[in-house]
């Protein structure tokens, strides 16, 4: 304590500022600390890795199509046949063992149903699917029914990435740029649809072997001190017509 004389020639004692100003700083370092601790804490508790918030799922699903059969129909349907064989070559590119054709069983359209499902199984045949693999089953249907489609299933494992949004999130407001909700969702959904077999988002595949006439080839020119750049012959540039004036 600091001790200073007052002007009218007594002594008052009076406390210095030093003191109170150190102090004050202290408390303003301990606060500061304690807030950037906080602030720390919370950022760091914070998902900031997309694939967390909205992981890709590995699970089986049914593939399907249904061909619409009408009362009078004898044939299929024209261009249908293109459907039913890009459905098969899915299939085939699945791994599944079975392809179900599923027919209405007591609906109007029987007489129908089974002239079109015999069709449907050449078709099936013609795009490499093995009789054994094709199987006919059915679901109950009623005699009012006179539309009653036929439906093409397999069963395949999918990715999924589960929908996104809603977008309630206000981005504007973010002032410590982290991740709203629905980020990485879009990306990871289109990862899921494009992926051409979903396993290999769990396991990877196998190296296959090199090619061991290519590398012959190379290491020889390179021992020969050729260029070992594969050459594929002009610059795959299309040309422009020339306007006659």
């Amino acid at each position: 304590m600091t001790v200073i004389a007052a002007s009218a020639g007594r002594r008052q004692p009076r406390t210095s500022r030093l003191p109170q100003v150190a102090l004050v700083a202290l408390l303003s370092v301990g606060v500061a600390a304690c807030a950037s601790t906080n602030r720390a804490e919370t950022v760091a508790a914070v998902p900031d890795d997309y694939r967390v918030n909205h992981p890709i799922t590995i699970e089986e699903t049914l593939a399907t199509l249904d061909i619409p059969v009408g009362m009078e129909t004898r044939y299929l349907p024209r261009g249908m046949n293109d459907n039913i064989a890009g459905f098969a070559r899915e299939f085939m590119q699945s791994g599944s063992s079975i392809l179900a054709i599923v027919m209405p069983s007591g609906s109007g359209n029987s007489y129908a149903i089974g002239a079109v499902a015999v069709q449907i199984e050449q078709v099936f045949l013609d795009a490499g699917v093995p009789l054994a693999s094709i199987q006919y089953r059915s679901y109950p249907s009623s005699a009012s029914e006179t539309n009653a489609p036929i439906r093409l299933a397999f069963a395949r494992i999918s990715a999924n990435a589960g929908p996104c949004g809603p977008w309630t999130d206000n981005v504007s407001r973010n002032f410590r740029n982290e991740h709203y909700e629905a980020f990485g969702c879009a990306t990871q959904n289109n990862l899921a649809a494009t992926v051409s077999n979903p396993l290999d988002l769990l396991y990877p595949r196998v190296m296959p072997p090199p090619n061991a006439a290519r590398r012959d080839t190379v290491l020889g020119a390179y021992q020969d001190g050729d260029p070992t750049a594969t050459n594929f012959g002009g610059d795959g540039g299309a040309g422009i017509a020339e306007v006659q004036e």
